[in-house]
């Protein structure tokens, strides 16, 4: 299973690759290598905790990350990232998987309105950063897993209808930023190198999402499949607006994250809960 760590280094190399011959400075693309490295140090530290990002306690200080970036500057009224030093931190992509695995801890052990409580409140602080990719990656999911959990037809009702007009208001309210050649347009640059890079490129994408979905730990099997339809969600949004192409693109951001609920799959199938 720890053969999974792997998977991201494809589209992470060929990413790096691409922006290397189109002359992006070192600086951008070597991030996402010394992101990987991190991230398998991240996956030593907590490779023997296999409920940690599913504790209740990771819920407010992912909310917490959530609202810095109302605080940091961001860029034409954009705000989903956090400045340390020269590194902006693209705090959803790091911070949706943690509470995907919160939440559903919080709907095993709790009231079931206080998870969709606390998922409307992050969708709202998605959709206003504004991010809609993220949005609805982090609704869709939600939803499956909030529905799963209950019986009556007015709570379905009533949460599945505040989910949809917060996608909508999402999906109207795209932010203006021009894309980033080396990230909203990596796929692009890769499609430039010939169509045999190109199609190891789509490839190395495609199969980010599928251990999740093929290999579910038999205890946790709705909660390992919507991780992965939180990353289909992700990668298919990058083709309706100007949204960073995951791992392949720059950004350390997504490669954490990525990292932290691929942690979470090999330690819950080695140690199911």
């Amino acid at each position: 299973m720890k053969r999974l760590l792997l998977l991201p280094l494809p589209a992470i190399i060929i990413g790096s690759l691409a922006m290397h011959i189109n002359d992006v400075s070192i600086f951008i693309w070597g991030q996402n290598i010394f992101g990987f490295i991190i991230a398998l140090l991240l996956f030593c530290l907590i490779s023997k905790k296999s409920d940690l990002f599913e504790n209740v306690l990771t819920i407010p200080i992912a909310i917490l990350l959530l609202l810095f970036t109302f605080i940091d500057p961001g860029a034409e009224g954009v705000h989903r990232w956090v400045s340390i030093g020269p590194i902006r931190f693209y705090i959803a992509s790091i911070v949706i998987p943690i509470l995907i695995m919160g939440l559903w801890r919080i709907l095993k052990t709790t009231n079931w309105w206080i998870s969709a409580g606390i998922s409307i409140g992050v969708s709202l602080l998605l959709a206003l950063q504004p991010d809609a990719s993220q949005t609805t990656a982090f609704i869709i999911p939600m939803t499956i897993i909030l529905l799963g959990n209950t019986n009556n037809n007015y709570f379905r009702s009533s949460v599945l209808g505040v989910f949809s007009l917060i996608i909508i208001f999402s999906w109207i309210n795209l932010d203006s930023l021009p894309p980033v050649a080396y990230v909203e347009d990596i796929v692009k640059m890769v499609a430039n190198m010939g169509g045999i890079w190109f199609t190891l490129g789509i490839t190395s994408l495609v199969i980010l999402p599928l251990p999740f979905i093929l290999f579910p730990p038999p205890n946790s099997k709705l909660l390992s499949i919507c991780l992965g339809i939180y990353f289909i969600i992700v990668l298919i949004s990058t083709l309706f607006g100007n949204f960073p192409v995951p791992l392949m693109g720059y950004g350390i951001s997504p490669i954490l994250g990525y990292f932290i609920a691929i942690a979470w799959l090999i330690n819950a199938k080695v140690r199911p809960f």
